[in-house]
Formats: structure tokens, sequence, C-alpha cells
């Protein structure tokens, strides 16, 4: 049974390095000598003989001049697969094409796997100046020693959106960790426990070739149902690939939080438009959390040139649906008699640090303090002249009456003690 030695482009459009005016591509089309009637885009795939092995690339060149010369080298030299033999070739063009045919001598002991190499192609344009440019190949090998590596892919969040009723993505970074191995048929299934975040659109993402060493973003988008908990959720991931042809799976679990929009009402900032300097003067706001989660360290900030600057107060936690006053007082100092205009910020944070703020505009006008004098009780009026010697008479008469009373009680005792005898 004969051996293969699969290789695989993963990219067939070479960019230029040097200069603009000439270009070299990968003929998927193009049939050459070496190749049995079949292109690239057909399926070739290159046969060895032993330890041989020759590579055939119909190779265009758009304003090339001359000969172009190709040469390989693996990604990673310290793999064991190539003989360190020259591999380049240079070749003329025939009917547009240059029929690059590359010989490659491969290690005896070499091993099953996938290979990622470069090719390296160079020439000139009719001017004379330098085109380089570069094809990324992949050598599947498949007739050699079998595989020791364990292929554990490394699968990371970057980042997730995901908002209660709305679209959402995750973004994952998947990194194949093998020197050997590529991850085929790589597909990724992402499914929540609760039912409440799921795939848009297929339940089942497929991806592209995952080579040796690579790491690649896959970014999966999702829906967040209407009814979804604010609050963490399990995602499963699930990647199902081959190695080497064989079928392979890895599942792992992250969790997510489900957030929802801020939904932090005020009913406006009320604060009287008068104050007088130096009395305590008070800003209320009304606060109401119209949303699912609850909603932290939510304050309260006055900003009023001359009056205050950045005062804060702390208005606490409010749970979802509930209703809070927040109040903040200040003292207008007499330095700041006059109109003035500010604003109140309203902040708050959710359960995994979202914020959010509002920004109320308010007006005052700072008054002087009242006189002091004005303030104390008034003095009494002092009496007419007349009412002294009245009150004299008056108290004269009193005593004159006292006395003719006394008299006559003691009269009237005597009588008393006189008739009892």
């Amino acid at each position: 049974m004969k051996r293969i030695l699969m290789i695989v482009f993963t990219a067939a459009l070479v960019f230029l390095l040097a200069a603009p005016a000439g270009a070299v591509e990968l003929d998927e089309k193009a049939v050459i000598d070496g190749m049995n009637g079949k292109s690239w885009y057909q399926g070739y795939t290159p046969r060895i003989k032993g330890n041989t092995m020759t590579v055939c690339l119909p190779i265009r060149g758009e304003g090339l001049s001359g000969n172009l010369t190709a040469s390989l080298s693996l990604d990673d030299p310290d793999v064991y697969l190539l003989r360190d033999t020259p591999r380049k070739v240079t070749v003329s063009p025939s009917d547009g094409i240059y029929p690059v045919k590359l010989t490659l001598s491969l290690e005896s002991a070499r091993v099953k796997g996938d290979y990622p190499a470069t090719i390296y192609l160079t020439g000139q344009d009719v001017q004379g100046n330098p085109v380089e440019g570069t094809l990324p190949i992949v050598l599947r090998v498949r007739d050699g020693w079998t595989n020791q590596e364990v292929l554990t892919p490394v699968v990371t969040v970057e980042s997730a959106s995901l908002d209660v009723g709305s679209e959402g993505s995750v973004t994952f970074s998947l990194c194949n960790p093998s020197k050997t191995l590529s991850m085929t048929g790589l597909t990724l299934t992402a499914t929540d426990s609760t039912g409440e975040v799921v795939m848009t659109g297929s339940n089942r993402l497929a991806l592209p070739e995952l080579l040796p060493g690579q790491t690649s973003s896959v970014t999966v988008p999702v829906t967040v149902k209407g009814t979804a908990a604010v609050s963490l959720h399990t995602l499963e991931v699930k990647l199902n690939y081959q190695v080497l042809e064989e079928d392979k799976e890895h599942t792992e679990s992250f969790s997510l939080p489900v957030t929802q929009a801020i939904r932090l009402e005020q009913g406006g900032a009320s604060l009287a438009p008068t104050a007088i300097a130096g009395q305590l003067t008070t800003v209320t706001v009304p606060l109401m959390n119209l949303g699912k989660g609850d909603l932290n360290n939510v304050t309260l900030t006055l900003d009023m040139e001359g009056i205050a600057s950045r005062q804060t107060v702390l208005v606490g936690t409010i749970t979802p649906g509930e209703t809070k006053e927040g109040r903040l007082t200040f003292t207008p100092p007499e330095t700041a008699l006059g109109g003035h205009e500010g604003t109140v910020t309203v902040a708050c944070e959710d359960a995994y640090g979202n914020r959010a703020e509002q920004v109320l505009p308010v007006t005052l006008t700072v008054e002087p303090p009242l006189e002091r004098d004005l303030l104390a009780e008034p003095e009494a009026a002092p009496p007419p002249a007349w009412v002294i010697p009245a009150l004299s008479i008056v108290s004269v008469l009193l005593l004159a009456s006292l006395i003719t009373q006394g008299a006559l009680l003691r009269g009237k005792l005597h009588r008393l003690e006189e008739e009892r005898l």
C-alpha cells in the first residue's frame, strides 16, 4: 500500500512585500505535469515514494519577469519531519504559469501528524524590482509512527455581553497547544442549563481548522430571553473535532453574568428656591429601582460653585421595586450671596460593578441672614407720668380700708367676750 503525504493550503492568495507591480498566487484550477490530471480545486494530493515527495504548485505571477524561486521551511524547525537537504527550486514560466515542483526528503522515522510550513516565493518584475510572497501550507503525514501527543484544547472567555431580553454574544479564545496535531471538522455548541440563554440561529457553529500551536477568537451570537434571571448563568461549551481523522470531544463550563440595563428612576431634585446664608438647607431626590437586580452604592453628589464641590451622601442599596429618598444637606456660606446654578449627580452600580449616572440641574438663591436687632424682643415703653401718683393714692386708700376693717373686727370680738361673761 502506497504511503500518502497530504498537503493542504490554508491561504491561496500571496501578498507582496516589496513591489505592488507584481503578484503571485496559487492557481487552484490549473494542472501541471505530475498532478495526475487533478487540480488543487479537485482535491489533488501529492504522493510520495519511499522517503521522497514532490509537491506540485501551479503559480501565476502577474507582472513578473524571468524566473521564480520557491523554497519551503517548517514553521516549527524543531519538529522531526524533513531532512536537512535543500528544499528550493527555480522555474521558468510556461503558458503564464510557473510549474513549481518542490522535492522534500522525509525522515524515515517520521510521526503521523499535521505540520504547518511556509513556501517562500521570490522573483522580479519587468522593471527589475524584487517581488516576494509567501504561501502557508500544512503537511499532513498519515504514514508514519503513532503520534503520542495528547491534544487538550484550551478554552477561555475573552468577553461576554448578556443583557436580559436582547441579542448578545460571547467571545471565546480557542488554543490548540499541540505541536503536531490539527483540530479539523471543528464545531462549537454553547448551552445554558436554564434555557434562558440560547445560541442565535443554528445551535452549532462550524469553525475553521485549528492548526498546531494556533489560537483563534470565536464570537458566538446568543439570545437572552426577557424572562432570564439577573444572575450568574452556567454556559456549557462543547467542542467536537477530529484529530488524525478520529472523532474527539471537549467540554468546559463557564459562569457568566446575565445583566440588565440599570433602571434607576428619579423623581427630580427638590430644593427650595431660596436659602438663608449660614442656615442648613436640604435637597431631596426620590429614587426607585425598576430593574430585576439590586442597585448598590447609590449616592447623591452636589456640585454648586461657591457653595459645595462634590459633596456626597450615600443612599445605600435599593432592591428591585423599592423606593428610597436621597437627602443631602448643606450650609450656604455668607460669601455666596446671590443666584447659583449647580447639579445633583445620582450614581449607582449593579452587582457586577457596572455604573450608571444621572445629572439633575438645581438652582438656588442665597439671601443674607436677618439683622440681630430684628430678631430680639422689643423693649417695653415707659408708663405715662400720671400712673405713679394714681397708684400711690390707690395704695393709701387700700391701706386705710384695711386699718378700718381691723378696728371693727377687734370691737366685735370684744363685745362677744363680754356677752359670754
